[in-house]
């Protein structure tokens, strides 16, 4: 059996892209990730294939709409972002079209590298998805407020320290109590 892709088990608003309408379909594709990653790590080819089978239809859906917000937003990264889910789409594609033929190893290592891969696509391309919309939100809002006038500015995604989240943040060396050195 494969080693199940190390991926937190539920969505946290940490990878929030800060689009509601996008956050939904990650949602949707984060829980499918987990269930592709599941029955990878269980060598159960069955599930793999339709989580694939979903993923496939799902992710094509998913990139359409992305491609089409990324184009009314006038996103610049919008190129490179859609070339990165197309390189993974086609993978799931391939997987799909070859499923019947494709033996229990391959079949499992495939669905490793998409896990992994839709994780990254997540967590890299997607958060700068979303600092790029919420610094457009937070634009548009100062503009909106007039000059003098404070405006409510939303911080980018996965730039609030995790102290500021409500987690305990480790200390920083030089906060460091002075018998701890």
């Amino acid at each position: 059996m494969l080693r199940e892709p190390a991926l937190p088990v539920d969505w946290t608003e940490e990878m929030s892209v800060g689009v509601e309408s996008i956050d939904v379909h990650h949602r949707q594709v984060w829980r499918r990730i987990r269930h592709l990653a599941n029955a990878v790590g269980d060598g159960r080819a069955d599930e793999v294939r339709a989580a694939l089978r979903f993923l496939h239809g799902y992710l094509a859906e998913h990139h359409a709409e992305e491609e089409r917000w990324m184009a009314e937003a006038g996103y610049p990264g919008a190129r490179e972002h859609a070339r990165a889910l197309a390189e993974i789409l086609g993978r799931v594609a391939t997987a799909v079209e070859r499923e019947a033929t494709l033996n229990r190893k391959a079949l499992l290592l495939t669905a490793d590298w998409v896990a992994r891969a839709l994780e990254e696509h997540m967590r890299s391309e997607d958060l700068k998805l979303g600092r790029f919309w919420t610094a457009r939100e937070n634009l548009r809002r100062l503009a909106e407020s007039g000059p003098g006038v404070g405006a409510s500015l939303t911080p980018l995604p996965g730039s609030v320290p995790a102290a500021a989240r409500g987690r305990e943040a480790p200390p920083r060396e030089d906060e460091a109590a002075p018998g701890r050195r």
